[in-house]
């Protein structure tokens, strides 16, 4: 992990210790992994891993393809990691930075999660369409 990396997951990031869980398949910001459950990190991590992890996780910008699953991995401000991901037919959003709502990467949604309340103003102003839920404690 990045020195900036470290201090925004240890003192910048707010969310709890076991993370947010997400449609049964993902574990959003966790600070332990869970070896069951796709492991999104809140910030960049590391660009080369030496070692295979016993567990699954993205925390690099990116586009992964996992479990039949298209996960898309967005870089905002503050190394902060902005997800889009295709579900079956349910395209599922995280984000933490409102610039990346701008990206034509993002594209249609049926649920969005947010962590900071710019991004959900940034919504209301797109006058985008669909569920939309604040992770928080």
């Amino acid at each position: 992990m990045t020195a900036a990396a470290a201090t925004i997951q240890s003192e910048k990031w707010q969310g709890p210790r076991r993370g947010f869980p997400i449609a049964g398949k993902f574990l959003f910001a966790a600070i332990e992994p869970n070896k069951k459950l796709i492991n999104l990190s809140a910030v960049i991590w590391i660009d080369t891993r030496y070692k295979n992890l016993d567990y699954q996780l993205i925390d690099y910008p990116g586009e992964y393809d996992i479990q039949g699953m298209t996960i898309k991995c967005f870089l905002g401000k503050g190394d902060k990691l902005n997800y889009v991901i295709d579900l079956d037919k349910k395209i599922i959003w995280i984000f933490q930075s409102p610039e990346v709502l701008e990206n034509d990467e993002v594209g249609v949604v049926n649920e969005r999660f947010y962590t900071d309340d710019r991004v959900a103003k940034k919504i209301d102003q797109m006058e985008l369409e669909g569920e939309q839920k604040k992770l928080e404690d």
